[in-house]
């Protein structure tokens, strides 16, 4: 009888196995069908073999810069970003133990956005008068810069919380409610005190959008993408002892405090750097990785691979959305993650509650 109950959980398991994989593959697939049609839409509409033809060395001069200088380093920066969001959201939602946690609830997106602004209207990067830093305006990274600071400088105060003995989960969260609240109030107040031309480059700014993206900036997410991935995979044995507590994790040898500590920053790292290039893109984190869970399963290993890859489709077409829907119009891809995203969030509080009583 035992033999037989084996066998089964064994078929069942395997089962399972092939699932997780069938899917893996099936969304690596729409990843490249998203990535050749994201290429071949624009004002300049190009056929998937023009885009083929382009990319092995072929085409004419005019394709090659549209692929190349427009359209590829923002597809490639849209995966990327997608991607850097919702494994972060991933990572730390398990570490923290809570399903609302994400780089934008922790306050990142709103330090960043601070960083921003400080950068536009005290160091006078729009171009306007600096108060005593003009010569900083040339310095072309200066907003990303500022940006990404700031939002490091969250991700240290989450960091400390996190490491603060008796510091629960809930307590995490309200700390990044916080510190989002401390963030958008001090970028109201420069928003109050700007001039028009450094208000409207904040506001810009602040939507999210894909057009920002250079190959440089691509170059550096993908440097701090890939360890990072490696780092959160190498590391899904320890995250799935932690769900099941942190009592348990320890008596499997998981050093409990470290791992939280090195998660959050590596979480934040790359959701900084993401922020810091394109601006405020809210809710990949948050969702993604809920969505994830409900396709694939809770295995960490698992859940953490896909995430990578829904982050980076979902991210992919939300950009293509925001390219075509009133085209020539484009509208930045913030406000369309945000349209999906906080039906999404209002859904996940009410089932909290609900699971609560």
């Amino acid at each position: 009888m035992k033999d037989g109950n084996s066998s089964e959980t064994g078929a069942l398991i395997r089962n399972q196995q092939k699932r997780r994989l069938y899917f893996i593959l099936l969304s690596v697939l729409l990843l490249f069908v998203l990535f050749f049609l994201g290429i071949s839409m624009g004002s300049s509409l190009l056929s998937f073999s023009d885009v083929a033809e382009v990319l092995i060395g072929g085409g004419n001069e005019i394709s090659r810069q549209v692929v190349f200088q427009i359209r590829l380093p923002r597809i490639l920066a849209a995966i990327a970003t997608g991607a850097a969001l919702s494994v972060s959201g991933a990572v730390i939602q398990t570490v923290i133990r809570n399903p609302l946690g994400s780089p934008f609830t922790l306050g990142l997106s709103a330090a960043s956005a601070f960083g921003a602004a400080f950068a536009i209207v005290v160091l006078g990067a729009a171009g306007g008068v600096s108060l005593q830093f003009g010569s900083l305006a040339q310095f072309p990274w200066i907003v990303t810069l500022s940006a990404f600071l700031f939002g490091l400088i969250c991700a240290l105060l989450i960091t400390g919380f996190a490491r603060w003995r008796g510091a629960t989960p809930e307590i995490l969260v309200m700390a990044g409610i916080i510190l989002t609240s401390l963030f958008q109030s001090g970028t109201s107040l420069l928003q109050y005190i700007s001039t028009d031309v450094e208000l409207a480059s904040v506001i810009s700014w602040m939507f999210g959008d894909m057009a920002k993206a250079t190959w440089d900036k691509v170059t550096i997410q993908f440097i701090v993408l890939i360890p990072a991935i490696l780092f959160f995979v190498f590391n899904a044995f320890s995250f799935n002892a932690l769900n099941a507590g942190d009592e348990v994790a320890s008596s499997l040898g998981v050093n409990v405090d470290r791992l939280r500590l090195w998660a959050v920053v590596v979480a934040s790292l790359c959701a900084a750097v993401a922020t810091a290039f394109f601006g405020i893109i809210a809710f990949v984190g948050l969702v993604v990785p809920h969505v994830t869970r409900w396709l694939v399963g809770y295995n960490d290993r698992v859940v953490l691979i896909s995430s990578v890859i829904m982050g980076a489709i979902f991210l992919l077409l939300a950009d293509i959305i925001s390219r075509t829907v009133v085209a020539p119009v484009v509208i930045p891809v913030g406000i369309v993650t945000s349209f999906v995203g906080a039906p999404f969030f209002l859904f996940l509080i009410i089932r909290k509650v609900r699971k609560g009583r």
